[in-house]
């Protein structure tokens, strides 16, 4: 007798413990769609990155490149450049960043002067990514070959865990437009129909 009685306590407690637990499962079940929609609206009403800080912050980090390649100050340029970064020359060298430093320590690019203008910089929403567009003038020498003019840059930022970086950057020289040239061929033509339009000039009749 006494063993049924344990038996059916030990039942009873067995049905308890699962129908509490069923309830925890359904109430955590019932939160989630909760949970979901508040991450939707937490994601929804996120701030948007400050455009003009970011350009700001750019423009004076693309400066602070040009200085310090002037001045062959590899390990500053070293932390500008990420380690995947890439540049494509205006003769379509493709060179990475161990190259490029290579050849600033070796003497093979050397620059005399470097300026930069018309520079204008786009972000992306999250402020995460940022492309900069502008013009170089420049003189020296670039991985062996001799550069000097004026060339068309863009440069691809990124938002790293240490601070921005340079991730590519490419050049393309800018080339004076052609003067126009008259068309000489035309004008003569022109000039022939319309002298074959008039009519002949009559000689007066001689006297008799």
């Amino acid at each position: 007798m006494r063993r049924l009685i344990l038996m059916i306590m030990l039942m009873a407690a067995v049905a308890i413990l699962a129908a509490s637990c069923g309830d925890a499962g359904t109430s955590n079940t019932a939160n989630k769609p909760a949970n979901s929609a508040n991450s939707a609206n937490n994601a929804t009403t996120a701030p948007a990155a400050d455009a003009a800080a970011i350009e700001t912050e750019i423009k004076k980090l693309a400066n602070d490149g040009v200085a310090s390649i002037l001045k062959g100050d590899t390990a500053a340029v070293e932390k500008l450049w990420n380690d995947n970064y890439v540049f494509i020359a205006q003769d379509g060298t493709v060179t990475t960043k161990a190259q490029r430093i290579d050849a600033m320590k070796s003497g093979q690019s050397k620059l005399e002067s470097l300026t930069y203008d018309e520079m204008s910089v786009r972000s992306n929403p999250e402020g995460t990514g940022a492309i900069l567009i502008g013009r170089a003038t420049v003189k020296g020498t670039n991985m062996g070959k001799p550069v000097d003019g004026q060339m068309r840059f863009t440069q691809v930022w990124a938002k790293t865990k240490d601070g921005w970086r340079q991730v590519s950057g490419q050049v393309t020289a800018i080339s004076a437009a052609a003067p126009a040239k008259s068309d000489e061929k035309t004008t003569t033509n022109t000039n022939t129909a319309g002298n074959a339009a008039k009519p002949p000039t009559s000689s007066p009749p001689a006297n008799k």
